[in-house]
């Protein structure tokens, strides 16, 4: 009986919401921030079908991304689930257990990973490689061979987006002896040194994404 009520509610609810949060333009809400590979991945979705009114909210996590679809606050969602090497992503697919949605869409993308950091900061004094979990495990071959003396973490909350830890790391929130492990287009939106690139410990490093709607 509980459970039959919850799919009532959960009918009546979406019911109540616009099909269209705004009829001028489509709403993307992305698991990462300005320069991440989700970022990437929604603009190869936007161009492939040619879609020309839109807004980008960037909402760094998987979490965010489904509850801001629940509460109707975007039209679509967009995060990756799956990496060839990394395997699954496992932030999402906590995410997935909390909320109903709709796949609209499952594709891929190839990424590339770079190291990068402040110019400000000498190469011997890095000590610390920041990003999202899935990027080291991505990598984890390379920098075992390469960079095995640095130290690496994942940020909490919304530095769990690499793109976002860019973000703070350019803007002074973090400590400047830390390094970047990402998308190369965030040592141009940064002006961060490119220390290394293609550390990806496979050619074929495809992520795939879940675009969702309600």
């Amino acid at each position: 009986m509980r459970l039959k009520l919850g799919r009532t509610y959960d009918l009546l609810y979406n019911q109540l919401l616009p099909k269209r949060i705004n009829r001028k333009k489509i709403i993307f809400g992305i698991q990462g921030g300005k320069g991440s590979f989700n970022e990437e991945a929604i603009l190869f979705h936007i161009n492939k079908n040619k879609i020309k009114k839109l807004q980008i909210k960037y909402l760094y996590t998987s979490e965010k991304v489904l509850k801001n679809l629940h509460e109707g606050n975007i039209d679509f969602g967009l995060f990756a689930i799956q990496n060839a090497v990394g395997g699954v992503v496992e932030e999402s697919t906590h995410a997935i257990a909390k909320y109903k949605f709709k796949i609209v869409e499952e594709f891929q993308i190839l990424v590339h990973h770079f190291l990068m950091k402040r110019k400000d900061v000498p190469i011997n004094q890095i000590n610390i490689i920041m990003a999202h979990s899935q990027n080291f495990r991505q990598c984890k071959d390379n920098l075992a061979k390469k960079y095995l003396d640095l130290k690496q973490v994942s940020g909490q909350g919304d530095l769990l987006d690499t793109a976002k830890a860019a973000e703070a790391l350019a803007d002074g929130k973090l400590e400047k002896n830390i390094a970047i492990l990402g998308p190369k287009i965030l040592s141009e939106i940064y002006n961060f040194d490119i220390i290394d690139g293609d550390l990806q410990d496979s050619k074929n490093n495809l992520t795939t994404f879940f675009l969702v709607s309600r």
